[in-house]
């Protein structure tokens, strides 16, 4: 599992690559479409 670190400079590396709060947003829901996939294609 990834620990909180790892969490933190992969925030750091989105944050920097991010223009607005539309694009975090789209991040985000791609991130949780993404999830998604991977969670149902695993079980």
């Amino acid at each position: 599992m990834t620990n909180q670190s790892d969490i933190k400079k992969l925030a750091e590396q989105m944050a920097s690559s991010m223009k607005s709060f539309d694009d975090i947003k789209d991040f985000q829901k791609q991130l949780m479409q993404s999830f998604i996939d991977t969670a149902f294609t695993l079980s």
